[in-house]
C-alpha cells in the first residue's frame, strides 16, 4: 500500500513485469499447470500462509524466519521456513488485484495451508487513525460494497490503544493524497483501506479456506508524497517516469533523500508489524 516504496522502485517493478508479461504470452498451459509446478519440488509444510503484496513488507518477518528457503514459482515469490514454532510460507503475491488473486490461488492449491493471512501496510481514512496502528477487521469490504467476514475476529467494543478492528476497505487505486482518502470513507464508511485484502478472502471464500487479515497503518490521513514523487505518479508512461525521475536526479536531490528516509521508516513499520503477526500466529489453532 505504501504509494513512496512503490515509486521508489517502479523502474525496477515495471522491468519484472514486462519480462513476466511476455513470460506468461509464451507459455502453454501445461506448463502453468499445477502439477508441473510441483514435479521434481516437493512441497513444505504450511500451518500458516501470509500473503504481503511486495518484498518491503514481508521484510519484517521474512528477517525473523528460520531455515528459510526462497524460491521464485509462476506467480509470486515464496519464503518457506519456521517462525514461532510454525511451518510458515511467506509469498510476495505483487501489487494488482489480478496478480494477487492468481497468487493466492496457486498459494493454497500448492501448500493447503491451515489459515492465510492478509499483512502488509494499510492507509488511514480518518485523523484518528495513526501511523502504527494495527489493523485486525472482523469484516473486510471492496469498492463494490461487497462484505466478508474473516477469522479470529475481535469485538469491536474491545479496542485497545493501537489496535483498529472496525471494518477494512480495498480499493485498487492508490491512495496517495488525502483527497482520495477523504472521497473513499465517504464512500465506505470504513476508517482505514489497504489494496489487497479483499481479494485475499474472495478467493479464500470459495476455496472454502480459514483467512485472516492483520495489517499496520503506514499512510496518515493527512500525508502527501513528496513533489517529486507526485511528478512520477501522474505520468502515464514508463518513460514518463523515467524522465521524471531523472531530472529529480539533478534538480531535487532533498527529495530524493526524503523518499530513501521514507522507505528505512517503512521498514521499521515493516517489522513492528511482524512483532504483532508472531503473536498472533503463536495463537491460531490448526
Amino acid at each position: 500500500m505504501l504509494f513512496r516504496f512503490l515509486v521508489a522502485n517502479m523502474l525496477k517493478t515495471q522491468a519484472q513485469d514486462a519480462v513476466r508479461n511476455k513470460v506468461e504470452e509464451i507459455v502453454t498451459d501445461q506448463v502453468r499447470n499445477l502439477e508441473e509446478m510441483k514435479q521434481g519440488r516437493e512441497m513444505p509444510p504450511c500451518d500458516v500462509a501470509i500473503v504481503f503484496a511486495n518484498h518491503l513488507e514481508a521484510t519484517g518477518v521474512v528477517d525473523q524466519m528460520e531455515a528459510v528457503v526462497s524460491t521464485q514459482c509462476v506467480s509470486f515469490v515464496e519464503h518457506a521456513g519456521r517462525w514461532r514454532g510454525r511451518d510458515v510460507v511467506v509469498i510476495e503475491a505483487g501489487d494488482t488485484w489480478r496478480q494477487v488473486a492468481k497468487a493466492v490461488t496457486d498459494l493454497i492449491n500448492m501448500h493447503q495451508p491451515n489459515w492465510v493471512v492478509s499483512a502488509g501496510f494499510a492507509s488511514s481514512l480518518c485523523t484518528e487513525i495513526r501511523k502504527g496502528t494495527i489493523v485486525m477487521p472482523g469484516i473486510i469490504r471492496d469498492v463494490k460494497g461487497r462484505r466478508l467476514e474473516v477469522g479470529l475476529q475481535l469485538a469491536s467494543d474491545s479496542r485497545q490503544r493501537g489496535l483498529y478492528t472496525g471494518d477494512l476497505v480495498s480499493t485498487p487505486e492508490l491512495l496517495e493524497t488525502p483527497s482520495k482518502r477523504k472521497k473513499l470513507a465517504e464512500e465506505s464508511s470504513a476508517q482505514v483501506a489497504d489494496m489487497e485484502s479483499a481479494v485475499v478472502a474472495e478467493i479464500c471464500r470459495q476455496a472454502k479456506q480459514r483467512c485472516l487479515a492483520v495489517r499496520v497503518v503506514a499512510e496518515a490521513f493527512d500525508e502527501k508524497p513528496p513533489e517529486l514523487m507526485s511528478r512520477i505518479l501522474k505520468q502515464g508512461t514508463a518513460a514518463g517516469k523515467l524522465g521524471a525521475l531523472s531530472k529529480g536526479l539533478f534538480t531535487q536531490a532533498s527529495q530524493l533523500k526524503e523518499m530513501w528516509d521514507l522507505k528505512n521508516e517503512a521498514y521499521k513499520t515493516s517489522e513492528r508489524l511482524a512483532d504483532f503477526l508472531a503473536g498472533v500466529v503463536r495463537q491460531l489453532r490448526l
